[in-house]
């Protein structure tokens, strides 16, 4: 027998409702310059992530007081009720569901945590999922969250279900994530967010590119960067399938021009972030010209995703600069080495702030940079928030300058030792 337990979403709505609406829209601007890619945001700014082990990808936490917490990075948020520490570690669902019957009858939705907190401190967690609702092919009733406990796995209805989360109230927890029960009408043909990575490793004029398709989940993408990285991949930064696709269903991947692709077929499947994931190494070779890739479904042949290449794309964006100290990290990102650059010879600012629009600026925050009355001075408050950015909207703004002043960017990445590809 496997228990259910029904919060009935009662109790703690107005509660988590209030809490959410004390979370700053802008009051990073303020924000001590420590902040990094794994911090949580809540109500005063960022909060630090201690890393207890990378390669287990075990984290540890402080809440400082009582609101509404987001890692983007990680994928997780928490509303606390006061000062909390929490530790955030992540499971492979394979350890856990294989011991079940639910395998049969239920799909993997999401990452699976192990989350350790103390009674009573967590009024609500959001547990990031990956079904894709927009279609209205998935009724949200389908939804639980396991529990894996030393007595068996607890299922729970969750007090809520918004497009990228689960919502759980006056949490208890173990080993947890979302699992998607399998209708019979609608067999295992579930829609899912899905993204695609792009990576390329440069010697000399010989490109090769590893490109990966995963379910959306953040941890997932956050693992691959890491790995990626340690083997000196950059990432190419190209917009995800705009449809749905299906977990188990096979992708066909192929190029414009005759590239040899291993392998040529990838599965779409959820592998937790400590295991390995499936990608197509593509040699490419000199590239002195655009390549368009694709990716169709192996059984309808319809194209479900297609990107364009070009060799300006394989300019690094994270250039190798020498340590001023010995503790100093060795590794900036460009706009994180050349700030002061930027901010003196940045001649036009509205063309930039117009590409960075919706992107890395909100709305309040493009207007605030526009009220400056000089150059200098909107630069420096466009640069007042970049402590909150993540290393995707740090590429935004390398990606609007390389449009906006592609001298000053050549000069300033040759002074730093970038590569020009193809120029």
């Amino acid at each position: 027998m496997i228990p259910t337990k029904n919060p009935e979403g009662k109790g703690m709505g107005n509660r988590v409702t209030s809490f959410k609406q004390q979370r700053p829209q802008s009051d990073h601007k303020h924000m001590e310059p420590q902040a990094t890619e794994d911090d949580f945001w809540g109500p005063t700014g960022p909060v630090a992530t201690e890393v207890i082990d990378r390669e287990k990808n075990l984290y540890r936490v402080q809440f400082p007081g009582a609101g509404y917490y987001h890692c983007p990075n990680i994928g997780l948020c928490f509303v606390v009720t006061r000062e909390a520490t929490i530790e955030i570690g992540f499971c492979a669902w394979s350890q856990h569901l294989d011991k079940t019957p639910l395998q049969e009858s239920h799909m993997v939705a999401g990452p699976l945590f192990d989350i350790k907190a103390e009674q009573g401190a967590v009024a609500a967690v959001f547990l990031p999922h990956f079904v894709d609702l927009r279609e209205g092919q998935v009724d949200t009733s389908w939804f639980r969250v396991a529990h894996f406990q030393e007595h068996g796995v607890v299922l729970e209805v969750p007090a809520r279900v918004e497009q990228c989360y689960t919502v759980l109230e006056n949490p208890s927890f173990s080993p947890i994530g979302v699992l998607l029960r399998i209708m019979s009408a609608v067999g295992h043909l579930i829609p899912i967010t899905s993204v695609t990575l792009i990576y390329y490793y440069l010697n000399l004029q010989d490109v090769t590119l590893h490109l990966y398709l995963i379910p959306n989940a953040e941890a997932i993408q956050k693992a691959i960067d890491e790995q990626e990285m340690r083997f000196q991949f950059v990432r190419i930064h190209k917009p995800p399938p705009v449809d749905s696709l299906y977990i188990g269903s096979r992708y066909i991947v192929s190029a414009s021009k005759n590239l040899e692709i291993i392998p040529k077929e990838l599965e779409l499947c959820y592998r937790s972030p400590r295991e390995s994931q499936l990608f197509s190494e593509i040699y490419v070779g000199h590239m002195d010209s655009e390549i368009k890739l694709k990716i169709t479904d192996k059984k309808t042949g319809n194209l479900k995703w297609e990107a364009l290449l070009n060799p300006g794309d394989l300019r690094p964006a994270q250039p190798m600069i020498p340590a001023v100290h010995k503790d100093a990290p060795a590794l900036l990102h460009f706009v994180d080495q050349h700030r002061e650059q930027l901010v003196a010879r940045v001649t036009s600012v509205d063309p930039l702030l117009d590409k960075l629009h919706g992107l890395v600026l909100s709305e309040e925050e493009y207007e605030e940079v526009r009220a400056e009355t000089t150059t200098q001075k909107k630069m420096r408050k466009l640069f007042s928030s970049s402590r909150s950015w993540t290393r995707a909207c740090k590429e935004q703004v390398y990606r609007a300058l390389k449009e906006t002043h592609p001298h000053l960017i050549m000069e300033l990445l040759e002074q730093s030792g970038g590569v020009s590809v193809g120029s």
